[in-house]
C-alpha cells in the first residue's frame, strides 16, 4: 500500500489527514523574525491575522528537498512505497523539491512517485483524499495514480479576493489583474487552468 504523502496547501486539518492516514509536510511562515509551521504551531486564520497585522514582513517558503526527503526516506523505511501530491509546480517550487528529493533516493527499491496536481487549496485536498482513499482500500502504487488523474480532471478552484494587489506581488497573477482590479475598485475572480492563476 502506497503512502500518500501531501503539503498543507492542500487544506487538510490533522482529523482528515489522520482519517485517510495522509502525511501532511507543513510550509514555513515568516514573520517579524518568527518562524511558524503552517497547521502545525499556526492556523491559516491565524497567520491571515499575522499577514493583515504587517503584510510587508510576511513571507511564506516552500518545502524544501530535505524535508522531502526525510518524509520519503522514513516512510520507504518502513517498506511502503510513497506517492507525494504536491500543489502547482507553476505556482511553487515544491515540486521540483520533491523531484530532487526522490532522486537521491533513487537507488531504494521501493517507487517513490511525485505527482504535480496543478492546483491549490481544497482543489488540491480533493486529490490527495481520493488518492489516500484508495490507498486504505489497497490499491497499488499505480492504480493510486490513476485515482489522482481521474480526481485531478474533475476538481476546479475559484476564490474572490478583497484586492489583487498581495498576490501580484508574488508574481503569482498577471499584471493586467492587478490594474483592472485596482483602477475599477472590483473583487477579482481568481481560478486555476493548466497550474496557473488567472481571472476570470
Amino acid at each position: 500500500m502506497p503512502r500518500i504523502i501531501a503539503d498543507s496547501i492542500a487544506c487538510l486539518d490533522q482529523k482528515e489527514a489522520e482519517e485517510d492516514a495522509i502525511r501532511v509536510i507543513p510550509l514555513s511562515f515568516y514573520f517579524q523574525g518568527k518562524v511558524y509551521h503552517d497547521w502545525v504551531d499556526i492556523s491559516p486564520q491565524e497567520a491571515y491575522k499575522l499577514f493583515l497585522e504587517d503584510p510587508d514582513s510576511f513571507k511564506s517558503s516552500a518545502i524544501s528537498p530535505a524535508e522531502y526527503l526525510e518524509a520519503f526516506r522514513e516512510e520507504t523505511q518502513k517498506g511502503n512505497d510513497v506517492v507525494c501530491i504536491t500543489l502547482s509546480s507553476k505556482i511553487s517550487a515544491g515540486y521540483k523539491a520533491a523531484l530532487a528529493a526522490r532522486e537521491m533516493l533513487k537507488d531504494i527499491p521501493n517507487r517513490i512517485e511525485v505527482f504535480d496536481s496543478e492546483t491549490v487549496s481544497a482543489a488540491e485536498g480533493f486529490i490527495v483524499r481520493e488518492a489516500a482513499r484508495a490507498a486504505k482500500a489497497g490499491k497499488g502504487t499505480d492504480e493510486v495514480l490513476k485515482v489522482a488523474r481521474e480526481m485531478k480532471e474533475k476538481v476546479g478552484f475559484i476564490v474572490l479576493l478583497d484586492t489583487v494587489r498581495h498576490v501580484y506581488r508574488t508574481g503569482r497573477v498577471p499584471r493586467i489583474a492587478s490594474q483592472v482590479g485596482g483602477v475599477l475598485n472590483i473583487k477579482p475572480i481568481l481560478t486555476v487552468s493548466s497550474g496557473t492563476l488567472h481571472p476570470v
